[in-house]
């Protein structure tokens, strides 16, 4: 978590107002302390981690002060509560399995929280009936436990196995488990259409293979050189992996490990549903996605050399039949798209929709992504520079399977197709589930993701890999809320605990539940809890957080949350820490919101 829990003093003295009249309904409230305002003008020349401009010389005069704006001349504001309230789980947790539980887990009745080390001082007994009864610290309700001292969890981070029938791994099945990790399938889905053979002055240069004008090479050039090189270290590194391509353009073509004559998917067949392409496309893939790489790199390499650019960019039919391929691999299976355009031929075509064509696409890549999801295969997506690609509809694929989106010079490839490859996804159908106090609720969620009267948040993370995180936000209730709840005796509260429910299957096939449990301090003093703030998780949450909003369109807000949490951050050293990682993201979002521009203007 970052830093304290912090909490108005202002709102908890309504509270206390609002009890002593027995009246909480009727308190009027004042704005959160933690709502920030942005100008427009900010957020437009916001330039991020920028440089302080030098002292001026003696000699120099001093520029004038700024004119003052008039009322009527002001711009519009946006308004965002903003704090230091804020809670990052790394996913790589899901490595290790930590403390295996050696029960189930024992649920409250009420909020669905789960019985935890932080919870032995809440277990009293009943002088009656001399039964167990556990008082939430969540919610206060009381549950009756019927469970042995050595069942109460020892640590904060516990491991269930939902799978009765699964049990922990031997030493020689998880040296198998590592040895297996290798053992999966990669599809490069490549765009070869006609904006691929757009080129680029690169200087004199030295002659590189697959180049015909090395001053001049072009983008489809460049992701030859970098697959090229990806697969010459897989033969050394990975030679088991099943490795194969797939090209989209006006048509399709399913070449697979390069063993067989190329299946082309023309036509009708592009504007064919979901479910019936990626039937056909499933049919073959046995066939071309069957041998490893050390069998089939010649005939690969043979494949890739002839590879030409086409007409439009059939990227949705191309994505269908990619997924096809990889997901009769192993789980941790990867596609790899490379594009330079916006799909517009086919289904889930984006270029030039309407509103009510936006909705089906929508739907398109919802679909895939929960294909991906459940069968353990990662889609990643590159996009070159100098070109244009809706990531709002196609981000929710990367991020839903566990994949990554970057965008990249062409020549300059090789390095990022290593990073994608050496990701190896250690756990799919992810689920996390978070719960917070019931003085607290969610702040910034989907309310579709939120239950328990917003304080509990369920988030599906598909699957994940040792850099997966999930973020959240989240604040005090309206005192109004507070003060209705009389079991609560807030000045003796000095910790509220934080729980996340982690469900998942593993590599190796078993389902498991992971429990992670926290206490965190609060105070009354937005100070201090800035000066204990953690830099790095502000950060990390602040590109986050405007990185979904600007997925959703919503580019204003994504650029003002942007400019807000970058002046979170008290100390200096904090400041450039949240700043470095807002000002990609910010600058990304300009270039996305340029870029949809004309396109949304089609749509209203």
């Amino acid at each position: 978590a970052s830093g304290f829990t912090y909490i108005s003093s202002r709102k908890m003295g309504l509270v206390k107002k609002a009890q002593s009249k027995k009246k909480a309904e009727a308190i009027e409230e004042a704005e959160y302390d933690s709502a920030e305002e942005v100008m427009d003008d900010e957020i437009d020349n916001f330039v991020p981690a920028a440089p302080a401009a030098p002292a001026p010389s003696s000699s120099s005069k001093a520029p004038p002060p700024p004119k003052p704006r008039l009322k009527e001349e002001s711009k519009g504001k946006a308004k965002q509560e903003v704090d230091t309230n804020i809670v990052q789980i790394k996913l790589s947790t899901l490595e290790h399995e930590g403390e295996l539980a050696t029960g189930e887990p024992y649920f409250c009745s009420q909020c669905g929280s789960v019985l935890s080390l932080h919870s032995k001082p809440n277990i009293t007994k009943d002088e009656v009936t001399k039964k167990s009864i556990w008082q939430c610290e969540f919610c206060n309700n009381k549950n009756e436990l019927m469970i042995e001292e050595e069942e109460i969890p020892k640590t904060d981070t516990v491991t269930y196995l939902i799978d009765k029938v699964a049990q922990p791994m031997t030493e020689v099945e998880n040296k198998d488990k590592v040895q297996s990790e290798d053992d999966i399938s990669v599809v490069f889905c490549l765009d070869v259409s006609g904006s691929m053979d757009a080129a680029k002055f690169a200087g004199e240069g030295k002659p590189m293979k697959y180049v015909k004008n090395r001053k001049y090479p072009t983008r489809l050039e460049g992701v030859k050189i970098a697959i090229d090189n990806q697969i010459e270290k897989m033969i050394k590194e990975t030679p088991n992996r099943k490795v194969g391509f797939v090209t989209f353009e006006n048509k399709v073509q399913l070449i697979g490990d390069g063993t067989q004559p190329p299946i082309v998917f023309e036509g009708a067949k592009l504007d064919s549903n979901f479910f019936t392409l990626l039937e056909e496309a499933v049919n073959y893939s046995e066939a071309y996605m069957g041998k490893p790489i050390q069998h089939t790199c010649p005939s690969l390499l043979e494949k890739l050399k002839v590879i030409r650019t086409g007409g439009s960019t059939a990227l949705g039919p191309g994505l269908i039949i990619s997924l096809a391929l990889a997901a009769q691999g192993k789980p941790g299976s990867k596609v790899i798209i490379c594009t330079d355009g916006l799909a517009n031929k086919g289904i889930g075509s984006i270029e030039g929709m309407t509103e009510k064509m936006a909705t089906s696409v929508r739907e398109f890549y919802t679909q895939a992504a929960e294909y991906a999801k459940q069968h353990g295969v990662s889609v990643s997506l590159i996009t070159l520079v100098e070109s244009e690609c809706r990531l709002d509809m196609l981000a929710p694929v990367a991020n839903l399977s566990g994949g990554d989106i970057l965008r990249v010079d062409p020549m300059k490839l090789t390095e990022d197709f290593s990073a994608f490859l050496a990701e190896k996804v250690i756990a799919t159908n992810v689920i996390v589930k978070v719960k917070i106090h019931k003085g607290l609720k969610f702040r910034g969620e989907n309310e579709k993701n939120l239950s328990a009267d917003s304080t509990t948040l369920t988030k599906e993370a598909g699957n994940v890999n040792r850099d997966s995180i999930v973020t959240f936000e989240y604040c005090m209730k309206r005192p109004h809320e507070l003060a209705l709840m009389a079991d609560v005796v807030w000045e003796n509260i000095k910790k509220l605990p934080f729980q996340s429910q982690i469900t998942y299957k593993s590599i190796d096939g078993r389902k498991c539940l992971k429990v992670i449990n926290q206490l965190q301090e609060i105070t009354h003093e937005k100070e201090e809890a800035k000066e204990k703030a953690k830099a790095n998780v502000i950060g990390t949450h602040a590109a986050m957080a405007a990185a979904n909003m600007a997925e959703q369109g919503e580019y204003k807000g994504a650029k003002a949350r942007a400019v807000l949490w970058s002046n979170l951050a008290k100390a200096p050293e904090q400041q450039k820490i949240v700043r470095e990682q807002v000002e990609g993201l910010y600058a990304a979002v300009q270039r996305q919101e340029k870029m949809c521009a004309p396109q949304m203007d089609d749509l209203t």
